[in-house]
């Protein structure tokens, strides 16, 4: 059966989650454990093109390796064609329109992911959270220093900036100021709901997580912008009615 693999708390992997749900595309979810899962990881995704890190989301459906939420959409789509099960997220035409909204959706991600790799670093609370779930709650306060050593490993992995606060800011801030601009009154970024949407939606995480997130409350802690949130409450009441028309329990 094909399998997901991801990581709970990630934007990236709730993107494919999404996608993959939208069609009624049945799959096993396998979720990764930075460092620990790293090996099995690359063995999965040795198909990827070179010069490509092996990241999650990744999606193996037999022979096929998808290693990006973009790909595993498109892939969600091609599966689905045909059958009807639900409108397709890259409309004909507006492929390349989809795109350049999920290619900014990763980069708004990119800029929250700094931050957050920062405050797990700097809340034992955290970092607790953060620990697989095979270890027993007895051992979770003495294993979070696994949790920091992740966390380092990551932004190594990803190259993640000095200054977290002042990427988000200037990623952050213009992204939303375009996707306000672009939405107006609208209640989709195109003329009917797309990955587009999917794309952003799943990116306004960077300002606070919905309040149906499976996030800990000391991981919603350190996802929270407070700060820059509280000029873009309209984009994140859109957010949540895209998620209470389109990903009703999601």
């Amino acid at each position: 059966m094909r399998t997901l693999y991801g990581l709970t708390q990630s934007a990236w992997t709730e993107k494919a989650r999404w996608a993959l749900e939208h069609h009624g595309i049945a799959y096993r979810y396998h979720e990764h454990v930075p460092v620990l899962g790293e090996v099995l990881l690359r063995l999965k995704a040795r198909p990827r093109p070179p010069g490509t890190k092996a990241s999650v989301p990744l999606l193996v459906d037999g022979d096929q390796v998808l290693p990006t939420s973009l790909a595993i959409a498109r892939h969600a789509d091609a599966l689905s064609r045909g059958e009807r099960r639900a409108e397709p997220l890259f409309p004909s035409g507006q492929e390349g329109e989809v795109e350049r909204w999920a290619d900014l959706s990763d980069r708004m991600i990119g800029a929250a992911r700094a931050r957050v790799l920062v405050g797990l670093r700097n809340s034992r609370a955290a970092q607790r959270e953060a620990l697989p779930t095979f270890i027993p709650g007895p051992l979770r306060p003495l294993m979070t220093p696994m949790a920091v050593i992740a966390a380092m490993f990551l932004r190594a992995k990803y190259d993640a900036p000095r200054d977290a606060d002042a990427e988000a800011e200037n990623v952050l801030r213009p992204a939303l100021d375009l996707v306000r601009k672009a939405l107006g009154a609208r209640a989709t970024l195109l003329e009917d709901f797309s990955f587009a949407d999917v794309a952003i939606a799943s990116s306004l995480q960077a300002l606070i997580p919905r309040a149906r997130a499976p996030f800990g409350p000391a991981t919603r802690a350190i996802w929270e912008n407070l700060a820059l949130a509280r000029g873009y409450e309209d984009l994140l009441a859109w957010r949540d009615e895209v998620y209470a028309k389109h990903r009703p329990g999601g």
